[in-house]
């Protein structure tokens, strides 16, 4: 009788250790992801509305668009560190190394200088054009905040002028924080935007204007992936919002940062998509996946 007991409290403490073992291991695959987040403006402080952001490493690639205000956001990044480009027609690209944390925002605020005249005529040398870059291209805003966080009050001790001042900056700043977690909120909701397109009631999911062949048709093989021999298929997981603009990009596959960029300059500037659709006319965010075949004619 001992012995049978003994032999069913050794079971049970096994048992016992394989599931905990089990839900140590789940519990230790489960990565814990951060969010990246932050808005592009001019020299000027104004903002820039259609600007690509592209944060790449080695195990990932993603690309969002500056809105109307000029945020952009990537949610669920994994922690990394990352080389991020941000670019806009007309501006000086940005370039940069950032890293990710887990459960926390990392957020990056740049400013673009506007390409001159001076300097689309100018021939410089490598070493001059990078410092060139550097001075025309400034992070303005740079800090990593805890997702959650608890909320502070700011006491103001200055003279009544000075209290304005400072009562302004802090409106100011609390309007950007609200209009910055106004589109985290939007983001969040269209995370999985792809999973909406399962919706009984769903009409029509999201469409490019003019269809797939109005996209490829405005495709350019860049001349350096041309001299590099550089082919390959790129595959683009396009988010939309519900009203048919870009949120983000995901990069199911892609070959080069050459062809990726030449990707989301068709997408941003030569392509319009039609967001997804409920039955009683109620339009939605949705996701769509585009193929890019990029193959040197011999």
């Amino acid at each position: 009788m001992r012995k049978k007991i003994a032999r069913q409290s050794a079971l049970v403490a096994a048992s016992l250790f394989i599931c905990l073992s089990v839900d140590f291991f789940i519990a230790s695959a489960q990565v814990q992801h951060g969010r990246l987040m932050g808005r592009i403006l001019d020299k000027s402080g104004n903002p820039i509305s259609g600007a690509t952001i592209y944060i790449t490493c080695q195990s990932a690639t993603q690309a969002a668009v500056s809105n109307a205000q000029g945020y952009y956001t990537f949610l669920n990044v994994p922690p990394e560190t990352y080389k991020i480009k941000a670019y806009r027609r007309g501006f000086n690209d940005w370039l940069s190394n950032i890293s990710v944390n887990a459960n926390a925002i990392t957020r990056i605020d740049v400013k673009l200088a506007a390409i001159t005249n001076d300097a689309v005529i100018a021939s410089v040398d490598d070493e001059k054009e990078e410092k060139e870059d550097k001075r025309n291209a400034s992070v303005a805003f740079r800090k990593v905040i805890p997702i959650v966080r608890k909320k502070e009050s700011i006491e103001v001790t200055a003279s009544a002028p000075e209290k304005e001042k400072i009562a302004a900056e802090l409106k100011s700043e609390n309007e950007d924080d609200r209009a910055a977690q106004a589109l985290i909120n939007l983001t969040d909701e269209n995370l999985n935007a792809d999973a909406i397109e399962q919706i009984t009631t769903l009409e029509s999911p999201v469409s490019i204007v003019g269809g797939v062949e109005s996209v490829y048709k405005h495709v350019k093989y860049p001349d350096l992936a041309v001299k590099a021999g550089v082919e390959g298929k790129v595959v683009a997981h396009i988010f939309v919002d519900k009203e048919g603009n870009i949120l983000k990009v995901d990069f199911l596959k892609n070959i080069n940062p050459i062809l990726d960029a030449e990707v989301m300059r068709v997408l941003t500037e030569e392509t319009r998509f039609q967001a997804a659709k409920l039955t009683n006319g109620q339009t939605i965010a949705g996701a769509i996946i585009v193929p890019f075949n990029f193959k040197i004619k011999k």
